[in-house]
């Protein structure tokens, strides 16, 4: 295997594992409203897509 692609392939799990936390914890505040039997609100909504790009972004970042 191409050590350059390991060193990446490492890097990027690595980063996604520093992130899992954040992102189950906003599956988590996505999932309450349905278990509540609604949709999310507009905020909640707003909430989850702001997490999900600052946990996009830390893991592009490396």
């Amino acid at each position: 295997m191409n050590p350059e692609y390991i060193a990446i392939a490492v890097s990027a799990i690595e980063q996604l594992a520093e992130a899992a936390p954040d992102i189950v914890s906003d599956i988590k505040s996505l999932l309450a409203p349905i278990k509540e039997g609604r949709a999310p609100t507009h905020e909640e909504w707003l909430a989850a897509e702001a997490a999900l790009d600052a946990a996009n972004a830390k893991v592009q970042a490396g």
